[in-house]
């Protein structure tokens, strides 16, 4: 699977367009950019394309 990070202001791509749930997170539990498991380069590049942490974390979600 290729990472490719889009910018905040366009539309993903039909192909991104999936959920996927792994493990299971408590009601409540607060995650950060930490938990997302992207390396340091991935979070870098995504904050040149826009994101910021918030951005990161719902893009992490779906």
């Amino acid at each position: 699977m290729t990472d490719t990070i889009h910018s905040v202001k366009s539309p993903q791509s039909p192909e991104q367009d999936m959920f996927v749930t792994i493990g299971n997170i408590p009601e409540n539990e607060q995650i950060t950019v930490a938990d997302t498991g992207w390396s340091e380069e991935t979070k870098e590049r995504m904050r040149l394309a826009g994101y910021d942490d918030m951005d990161m974390i719902r893009a992490w979600y779906s």
